[in-house]
């Protein structure tokens, strides 16, 4: 558990400290809405999603029915926090009239790479309110001994990649100093390859109404 737990902070401290601390691109008011974006994704993705995932691979929170609970709960509140973070950059960008890295005002787009970022952002918070939607319809089958959706598992995975690969980018084009930017997106990696990939154990994999649906 300490593992998981220490791995699914790292990453958001990194970025928020990067945010908010003495440090080359940081320094930035929490009064302002464009701040929240940055540290409320990093809360739900590298940290609640990987911890939403070692409620599901754990066999240390009781059984398998109270896994799937701390499983939802703790991926829906990641759901809540990552729609929260784009109503943020919709704030900050709305006076700007700038949107999927274009702006709509000088009708001109921003950099390659902030434009792959919103996009890709846009991609992941799609496939995660999709993820949701089918965790809580499968969440009700599973309990009546069916099991559908049977590729949700690696759907989340993808979606843990992805939002690595998006704040890699972030990494690129924000004004941290080369060596922070190389710092927060190895930690990103490392930890989603850990929270990603860690195999579920033993008990679950052979729990038969979620068979070929594992986390």
């Amino acid at each position: 558990m300490w593992v998981f737990l220490v791995a699914a902070l790292a990453a958001c401290v990194a970025v928020i400290f990067g945010m908010l601390g003495p440090v080359k691109g940081g320094g930035m008011a929490l009064s302002s809405t464009f701040t929240w974006h940055p540290i409320l994704m990093s809360i739900g993705f590298p940290c609640l999603m990987m911890l939403g995932r070692w409620a599901y691979v754990s066999d240390e929170i009781g059984d398998k029915e109270t896994q799937r609970s701390v499983h939802r709960g703790l991926m829906m509140l990641a759901t809540l926090i990552a729609i929260a973070g784009y109503v943020m950059i919709f704030m900050a960008h709305l006076p700007l009239k700038s949107f999927f890295g274009y702006n709509f005002s000088t009708k001109k787009w921003a950099v390659p790479t902030r434009v792959a970022h919103d996009w890709l952002g846009y991609a992941i918070l799609l496939m995660t309110l999709a993820q949701s939607a089918m965790g809580l319809y499968k969440l009700m089958s599973a309990r009546e001994g069916r099991s559908i959706f049977k590729f949700h598992g690696l759907m989340g995975k993808v979606v843990m990649v992805l939002s690595a690969v998006n704040i890699c980018l972030a990494c690129i084009f924000w004004g941290w100093s080369p060596g922070y930017k190389i710092f927060v997106a190895l930690l990103t990696v490392a930890v989603t390859a850990f929270g990603a990939f860690t195999p579920p154990r033993k008990a679950a994999e052979n729990t038969p109404i979620m068979e070929g649906s594992k986390a």
